[in-house]
């Protein structure tokens, strides 16, 4: 086997991670009109609703904060795999949970592995790979959330159209949206057998002095062409210094200018709203007048959409770079949120308080809401871990990586949360204008603050507060 072909199936092996991280985020798609229903479900209200599908957001935030410092003790390894053991318990304990409170409490524990993958895959293979061909193999992540999201809605258009409807009643006497949950335990199991047999990063091996081990797996993936070189360079840049969250602050700025660049990246990507066109899809298409099958069909091509978008990104990312698709994505998702507010103020409510959309409106809200995912996944998905792997100098990237994340799934948890009552206060009309003017501040920060990383080696990696 070739070392790139060697390459390609460890990054692939360790992004799998993002399968489970899609998977676990989009399948709430589907459940959850059931699930806050009285008929099978638990008559949840807004609020409620709002805190079983933001709760992951939440559990990922803790496992992002956390995730840096034991993979600095463990492993990167060990802790991919204790990823795969938190999402197999939470696919079956969502799936057979007969209260709010259960399945809340479920559902953190499955975001707790959202948040361990989203820190550490991203740096393992950023850490495993040679610089030109880092950014290619780092997309493999998003490219694997966006696989993990379509095999969710898939899975929900299957079994719904296999048992009637989510409230319908399935195997062994569990209601269908049930097994949409429990769905996600063959590909936890699978991701978990995987990394088991995955190499250790060789940065990590060299901070804990196994420096002949670190050298063998650089010389057997081919990362680098002079394997003691690039071991003398890891630990000139560790320089015997093991990383701590301390290492984040500045006496200057309370934070290092980097970590806060990165944060602030994070965070409003979802304050943006991305998650809500995934997470609340059909929920919002039935609320606007398509139902049934269709309701449930259309998250599943928009998701094969933002797949080929996402493999058009990977195949430009070290081409164009990062700065200019970051740039590029903000502008194209302001233009889309704004149409989609508008087209939203064309509706007319119902007794019940849902918004009809009728004719041509009704198609122009399906394209435009549905294009800020589409030209997010060509984008700033493609370019989100990559260049969070990437920013942080070797001796705070673990830690900067997971506190970014962290953020990033902070307000991932208050936009998911808040959906179904701002959807309710200030209608879809205000809420998509709320997230047109987040991403105007994306704009503004990629054109001020953001670097290209595109070919830096991470041991050269600094950054300057512009």
């Amino acid at each position: 086997m070739s070392n790139n072909n060697r390459l390609l199936q460890i990054a692939g092996a360790a992004a799998l991670g993002g399968f489970l991280f899609g998977f676990d985020v989009a399948v709430i798609n589907g459940a959850i009109g059931s699930v806050s229903g009285s008929e099978t479900g638990f008559g949840l209200t807004p609020w409620q609703t709002g805190l079983v599908v933001s709760i992951v957001s939440l559990g990922a935030a803790v496992g992002a904060a956390i995730a840096g410092g034991i993979a600095n003790r463990i492993g990167r390894v060990k802790v991919m795999i204790a990823a795969a053991i938190l999402f197999s318990i939470s696919a079956i304990m969502s799936g057979l949970s007969f209260s709010f409170g259960a399945l809340v409490i479920w559902r953190l524990v499955g975001g707790f592995g959202v948040g361990i993958s989203a820190v550490i895959a991203p740096a393992y293979i950023a850490e495993i790979a040679p610089a030109d061909k880092r950014g290619r193999l780092g997309t493999l992540q998003q490219l694997a959330i966006a696989v993990g999201i379509f095999g969710a809605f898939i899975t929900n258009f299957i079994l719904v159209k296999a048992t009637g409807s989510a409230d319908a009643e399935g195997w062994f006497g569990l209601h269908t949206w049930r097994w949409m949950f429990i769905s996600e335990l063959l590909p936890a199991v699978l991701y978990g057998v995987f990394v088991i047999f995955l190499p250790e990063s060789p940065r990590y091996l060299v901070s804990i002095g196994k420096e002949e081990e670190a050298e063998k797996i650089i010389s057997a993936v081919g990362s680098d062409s002079d394997p003691k070189g690039r071991i003398n360079e890891i630990r000139g840049s560790l320089a015997g210094h093991r990383p701590r969250f301390a290492d984040l602050r500045d006496k200057k700025y309370g934070l290092r200018p980097v970590v806060w660049v990165a944060l602030a990246f994070a965070f409003l990507i979802q304050m943006a709203g991305i998650n809500n066109v995934l997470l609340y899809a059909t929920d919002l298409w039935s609320t606007v007048g398509f139902e049934g099958n269709l309701s449930v069909f259309i998250p599943v091509l928009t998701s094969i959409i933002g797949i080929v978008m996402t493999i058009v990104g990977m195949s430009v990312i070290d081409k164009v770079g990062r700065r200019p698709l970051l740039l590029w994505g903000a502008i194209g998702m302001f233009v889309a949120m704004v149409v989609a507010a508008i087209t939203f103020t064309q509706g007319t409510l119902t007794e019940e308080g849902a918004l009809n959309l009728s004719g041509v409106w009704a198609m122009v809200a399906l394209i435009s809401v549905h294009l800020v995912y589409i030209i997010f996944c060509g984008t700033w998905g493609v370019v989100l871990w990559v260049f969070l792997g990437e920013i942080f100098p070797n001796q705070i990237r673990t830690a900067g990586l997971g506190f970014a994340t962290a953020g990033n799934w902070i307000g991932g948890t208050l936009i998911t949360f808040l959906f179904p009552v701002t959807k309710e206060y200030i209608g879809l009309s205000g809420t998509y204008f709320s997230y047109a003017v987040v991403a105007a501040i994306l704009i503004w920060l990629v054109a001020r603050h953001i670097p290209e990383t595109k070919g830096v080696e991470l041991e050269d990696m600094s950054y300057d507060l512009k």
